[in-house]
């Protein structure tokens, strides 16, 4: 995700999930103190208007986010905040650098992980993060039909030589069975202590199309590779895609051009611990 100002202004599905889920697990965050780290952050907003106001006044967060663009945007609107500091980290990488090894007390992250497909990476790394005894909460997708468009618009002569990585953006669990049940196991072995692993249904309406087409090119890793004559065939082939996978309905009575979008998708909702 490498455009934080489209983002925050298209990112109201994540930030009503961290909302609600923030809310579910206030003492959980409350507890949390020290030097904490946020992974996936993007522009930052969803840590500073959920997350950091939670977390025990003692604490300070490192907001970390893979993409450059969204690290320098969470510098340039925070740098004024003294208990948050922004830095590029990529969760799935094998090298984890031995300064961040053991230095954070608790993780958090919020609509980051269904992006990686490494996710026994991603648990060795968060486990070697943290210090003994440190906690994590994590919000990812489980599964989110709207994003098997990608394999669709992939397979399509005119896209295909764009997007021959669709599989690396959807969701790891995407078509697992027994998605629970697998992910919990995966976090014993990595040597978590599992307090909570729920898998939970969850949906939005997007009121028109137009909302809709700016929440899924917010987050689009495609377009950018298309040809200038293929962009915008490309915008309406794409939310075209994941409006057919959604359920479509007409709030309007007296135009029936104007369609809103139920989607319905399910979240991993996780709260780990590190032993001692």
């Amino acid at each position: 995700m490498n455009k934080p100002e489209l983002y925050v202004k298209a990112n109201n599905p994540q930030r009503n999930d961290a909302d609600d889920i923030s809310d579910e697990f206030e003492e959980v965050i409350r507890k949390m103190s020290g030097r904490c780290l946020d992974i996936g952050s993007g522009p930052g907003d969803v840590v500073m208007d959920f997350i950091l106001p939670k977390l025990n006044p003692n604490a300070t967060i490192v907001c970390s986010d893979i993409s450059e663009a969204v690290v320098k945007f969470g510098k340039d609107t925070y740098r004024g905040n003294s208990r948050v500091n922004f830095v590029k980290l990529d969760i799935q990488t094998p090298n984890l650098s031995r300064n961040l090894v053991g230095q954070f007390d608790h993780v958090t992250s919020f609509y980051c992980l269904h992006w990686c497909q490494d996710m026994r990476q991603v648990f060795d790394n968060i486990y070697n993060l943290l210090q003994p005894g440190g906690t994590s909460l994590l919000v990812f997708a489980a599964n989110h039909p709207s994003l098997d468009a990608y394999k669709v618009l992939a397979a399509t002569t005119c896209y295909k030589p764009y997007m021959t990585d669709a599989d690396r953006y959807i969701p790891f669990y995407q078509h697992t069975d027994q998605q629970r049940k697998t992910l919990k196991t995966l976090l014993k072995e990595v040597g978590f202590e599992v307090c909570h692993c729920s898998r939970r249904e969850k949906s939005y309406v997007f009121d028109k199309l137009e909302e809709l087409s700016q929440y899924m090119l917010a987050v689009d890793s495609f377009i950018d590779r298309m040809p200038m004559d293929l962009r915008d065939e490309y915008k309406k082939d794409l939310v075209k895609e994941v409006a057919r996978q959604q359920f479509i309905f007409n709030q309007n009575p007296s135009n029936e051009d104007i369609y809103s979008v139920l989607s319905i998708y399910y979240l991993f909702v996780v709260h780990i611990r590190k032993p001692l």
